[in-house]
């Protein structure tokens, strides 16, 4: 790693520490970041490597400490990580959560301490999905920026580009020795939860039991969708040593049948604004970050705006002192100024491999094998969309449904009240509290 790459990660590692220590309670202790090359003469380790003493054999009851685990040479992982540790006697509880596009770890700061408190024995793990945040931002592989030829390579492309990001989070899993744990994903992360469980959460091998979709990108059949033949419709992450070795009429004509289309028309697509730019973006596999950064000085205009319309609604801890609030907004700011403003194009160029410019994905999730998968390995989800979610609440609803004529048991759906997209944010009372009902988490 540079010189330069170390001191802006440093920089950002401090910006987001700020950000927490305003909003956590003064009862939790959070590890203040150390620059490190100050890390010898200081008696500590730099930031970025794990304690060799687990923080929870510390005698601190609540602890959070900022941490990035190497996966290789060249990608790291960045974690908050949370222990409740008030009565060591209880066994571990694990929960992961990961963020949604154009999104990190820290836009969950309303949601970390009531998770952390509601129950003894908890071990919160936020993470950075790789390429977002202040996780590494490994060079996007070129070859996944070509247009493939046939339906075959197409879809071969996006698995692989999913492997990308799902192989990263197993290894992450592993350096981190996390044998079990519960799982919540935001719209793209809910997207990559998904993959990630089709792969490597096996019904002989299970380390998922228990999921939140927290409204998730990529659910709906379209006419987007390169799986409109069912002969197609399978887990492209199953145990199959090569799945597309079977298939040799990948691209014969779909026929979409009238069925076909009045699924399309029930289902509908997410209420996303049709733009012509965004449209340009997606032809040549751009992704808004980088648009955006081409703005110069104004770019810190548009994300002022953005940050205050996003987070102008948020209430600190304390009190609702309109001082206080407004720190709050503008540590948030500097936060997104910090994640947004890295140059290096990595893991949010996929976004347009995922998804077309209507949100609608080239992959759904419903027609993938998903349903049949989390009847046979019984994970339990929650389905969840904000009333005012601009995401299609259809396409978790027929995923919903689908399970629940197979096993009543394994599925729920929810909607949450005075919540658009970004439901974690919007209502954090709600959102908090159907994850510990979920996942049945108590004091």
């Amino acid at each position: 790693m540079s010189e330069a790459v170390r001191k802006a990660r440093f920089k950002n590692t401090v910006i987001e520490y700020d950000l927490f220590r305003a909003i956590l309670s003064d009862d939790i202790y959070i590890e203040e970041p150390i620059e490190e090359k100050n890390a010898e003469e200081k008696g500590r380790q730099p930031e970025n490597e794990v304690q060799d003493e687990e923080p929870h054999t510390r005698n601190v009851p609540l602890y959070a400490e900022l941490l990035d685990i190497e996966i290789d040479e060249d990608v790291s992982i960045h974690e908050l990580y949370l222990v409740n540790n008030t009565d060591p006697s209880v066994t571990e509880t694990h929960l992961v959560i990961i963020h949604g596009y154009m999104a990190a770890l820290g836009y969950f700061v309303k949601n970390v301490e009531p998770l952390l408190k509601s129950q003894p024995g908890l071990r919160l793990h936020v993470i950075d999905l790789p390429g977002f945040g202040n996780s590494s931002r490994p060079t996007f592989p070129k070859e996944f920026l070509t247009e493939p030829k046939t339906k075959a390579e197409k879809i071969k492309q996006i698995v692989d580009i999913e492997n990308w990001f799902i192989d990263k989070l197993e290894c992450w899993r592993k350096k981190r020795g996390i044998k079990k744990f519960k799982l919540v994903g935001h719209s793209m992360g809910a997207y990559l939860s998904c993959c990630y469980l089709m792969k490597y959460n096996k019904a002989s091998d299970k380390v998922v039991d228990e999921f939140i979709a927290v409204s998730p990108m990529g659910t709906e059949s379209s006419y987007n969708s390169l799986l409109n033949n069912k002969k197609h419709q399978k887990n492209y992450h199953g145990d199959e040593i090569d799945p597309f070795r079977e298939i040799v009429d990948f691209d014969e004509e779909d026929v979409v049948t009238d069925e076909l289309r009045s699924l399309w028309e029930s289902l509908g697509q997410p209420k996303f604004p049709k733009n012509y730019i965004l449209e340009k973006i997606w032809k040549y596999n751009k992704s808004p970050f980088q648009i955006l950064q081409n703005f110069g000085p104004f770019y810190s205009k548009i994300l002022s705006y953005w940050s205050y319309k996003r987070f102008r609604n948020l209430k600190t801890n304390e009190d609702e002192a309109s001082n206080s609030s407004l720190d709050l907004i503008l540590k948030l700011h500097s936060y997104s100024y910090s994640i947004f403003n890295q140059y290096q194009g990595s893991g949010e160029i996929a976004i347009t491999k995922f998804i077309n410019h209507e949100i609608l994905a080239r992959l759904p999730l419903c027609d993938r094998g998903l349903v049949e998968y989390l009847n046979e390995t019984l994970v339990k989800s929650l389905w969840v969309y904000g009333d005012k979610d601009w995401m299609n609440q259809k396409g978790g609803l027929y995923i919903h449904d689908k399970l629940k004529e197979i096993n009543p048991e394994i599925s729920d759906f929810k909607i949450i009240e005075d919540a658009g997209h970004h439901i974690y944010l919007d209502n954090p009372e709600s959102f908090n509290k159907t994850c510990i009902d979920f996942f049945h988490l108590c004091a």
